[in-house]
């Protein structure tokens, strides 16, 4: 069995970090279902297929919460969680009585190999583990995973909006979420639970409270 392994939400602001990994059998089986990384797809086409995969092939899910992200780079690097959250999925796969002979990954280190290597690394479990940038729009199994990912934060996001307002996307580039980000620096009070206080996007600001944008 091979398998894809994605994330979605390394670089927001707000909410989870969300890692997929999917296994399948073979390429023709994921050739279909993961042929588009999700971020070019729309939102009701990643719905769809997102389906499709969950109910074609098994998958495993591990979540990075915000304080959890927060707490971690105190002494790791953001790309060391995720490179341990990758390793994580993979295990679940591995708990769940699949044996992965290949794991692919879509690279979060600009050298490709050291990323592949720090993930293996953290397997208890025999597998071959190859990492390259993009890996989520060239091999379909990545694909899927990165669907699996997406969808499953998008809904964590909406869950999140349901409890806090309005929050937008929970990246630093989005006008909704760089308000909701300035509204809450305004007020001076604690941070609520869906913020990445480690981010500079916060950090920086609660530091210099002349600002009045984001940066």
């Amino acid at each position: 069995m091979i398998a894809g392994v994605d994330e979605a939400g390394k670089g927001s602001v707000l909410g989870p970090l969300v890692v997929a990994a999917v296994g399948a059998p073979d390429w023709a089986t994921v050739r279909e279902l993961g042929r588009r990384d999700s971020k070019g797809l729309t939102p009701r086409r990643r719905e769809a297929l997102y389906d499709e995969i969950i109910a074609a092939l098994p998958f495993a899910l591990v979540e990075r919460t915000a304080a959890a992200i927060d707490t971690a780079r105190r002494h790791e690097s953001m790309n060391t969680i995720v490179a341990g959250a990758h390793a994580a999925a993979l295990e679940g796969l591995f708990a769940g009585g699949h044996s992965i002979r290949v794991a692919y990954l879509d690279a979060c280190d600009v050298r490709e190999g050291r990323y592949a290597t720090t993930v293996g690394r953290q397997l208890g479990a025999p597998c071959t583990v190859m990492a390259s940038h993009r890996a989520d729009s060239t091999l379909p199994v990545v694909a899927s995973a990165s669907i699996v990912a997406k969808v499953t934060r998008d809904r964590a996001i909406e869950a999140l909006a349901d409890e806090f307002g309005t929050i937008g996307s929970g990246y630093p580039s989005d006008p909704v979420t760089r308000r909701y980000i300035d509204g809450l620096l305004e007020g001076r009070g604690p941070l609520p639970s869906l913020v990445r206080a480690s981010w500079r996007t916060v950090s920086d600001r609660r530091l210099a409270p002349g600002q009045t944008t984001l940066v």
